[in-house]
């Protein structure tokens, strides 16, 4: 069950930064199969459509494929210009996205979904973390209905993603560049600590040898 807030309570979006070329992986390693044939952009889109009401993926201008996706799958999705720049870059555009008056500036595409709501924290999720699982989602977004602070999960003694960014934490990030992330801007010492049991936060794909099977 995706996490729904009532009316007036804070709104949480998760951005899904799925705007890399995958250099590394030697292919579009969105498209790689897991082993239960699902794509990894599909996987990790699922498990923020399960525990979170509200999902946007960050995507190149050129990508017919996610963009065919997320149609497919009814998530919004926006269009980063210059997202090659890095990840850093990509979050800060997404970012921007949301706090602007209107839901895209110039030179950014909105497809699918109304972008016009404020939210009052994204949840940062990688597309290339495909075994994160809902429950984990769900327990950063209750963080921070609690407690209102920045949230990371935590997984035997160590911090994983995805990363809960509350709203009073976006001006810091709005002017990243490059490859340059939150961890850069923000004090994680100040966040909620989110115990999981969930390795899945650990776990990224750079390789296809990291695909199982």
């Amino acid at each position: 069950m995706a996490h729904t807030a009532s009316p007036g309570s804070p709104r949480v979006v998760a951005l899904v930064l799925a705007a890399g070329r995958a250099r590394r992986f030697g292919s579009d390693k969105r498209q790689a199969c897991l082993p239960d044939g699902r794509s990894l952009l599909q996987a990790v889109l699922q498990t923020q459509l399960a525990a979170c009401g509200e999902v946007r993926a960050l995507l190149r201008p050129d990508d017919a494929w996610g963009q065919a996706l997320c149609a497919q799958m009814g998530v919004t999705w926006q269009s980063v210009p210059d997202a090659d720049q890095g990840m850093g870059h990509t979050l800060a555009a997404g970012l921007r996205a949301l706090v602007a008056e209107e839901p895209a500036g110039p030179g950014a595409d909105i497809g699918v979904s109304h972008l016009g709501n404020r939210f009052d924290a994204a949840l940062v999720a990688l597309a290339d973390m495909p075994a994160v699982q809902p429950g984990t989602v769900r327990a950063l977004i209750e963080a921070f209905l609690r407690e209102g602070r920045p949230a990371r999960p935590w997984h035997a003694g160590r911090p994983g993603h995805p990363r809960l960014l509350p709203r009073v934490s976006w001006p810091a990030l709005l002017d990243l560049s490059g490859d340059e992330g939150a961890r850069q801007r923000l004090d994680w010492s100040l966040a909620t600590r989110v115990d999981v049991p969930d390795a899945g936060i650990l776990i990224d794909i750079d390789t296809p040898g990291d695909l199982g099977g």
